[in-house]
């Protein structure tokens, strides 16, 4: 059996095409991302309150019945929580230690979109024990942020402004 080498300029054809696709071809679809969105900072953010009920909604029900899977699908990698007892928890420690939500009515929601991002403002009263601490059932401020991901919304932080008993 006898090998003989390859000769370069049988393997210039194939090099030449993969060479002309690669410049031919945009980065962008090569990594898989897409070119980033314009900010347009003078555009206005559209009113989304039944979006925003939607999805706090979800919030509060993965939380009062512990939807684990559900919860671990809803909350962003970069999660972020503030309670007004203490430091953030990031998404991994708030699924491993779910506040006890017995009970709870959302207020008016108020829901802003821009883009893929949406930011909720309301009041919610709560039967709410997070670390032993109880929390009033009187209306309380919450703020939550959510960013959609292949057409799925996603909590990225959410603020609970309420002050324990």
């Amino acid at each position: 059996m006898t090998i003989r080498p390859r000769r370069f300029g049988a393997l210039l054809p194939r090099t030449f095409i993969v060479a002309m696709a690669t410049i031919a071809i945009p980065s962008a679809v090569l990594t898989g991302c897409s070119k980033p969105p314009t900010y347009d900072p003078s555009a206005a953010a559209v009113p989304s309150d039944a979006e925003a009920t939607t999805e706090v909604t979800r919030l509060f029900e993965g939380v009062m019945k512990k939807d684990l899977a559900d919860l671990g699908k809803f909350l962003a990698p970069n999660f972020m929580l503030q309670r007004t007892i203490g430091g953030g928890l990031d998404r991994a420690a708030f699924i491993a230690a779910l506040p006890d939500l017995d009970g709870y009515k959302l207020e008016p929601i108020s829901g802003r979109r821009f883009g893929d991002t949406l930011t909720a403002t309301y009041s919610a009263s709560t039967d709410l024990h997070v670390e032993g601490r109880k929390f009033p059932a009187t209306p309380s401020p919450f703020l939550s942020t959510f960013v959609r991901v292949d057409g799925e919304w996603h909590l990225v932080s959410h603020g609970n402004f309420a002050v324990p008993k």
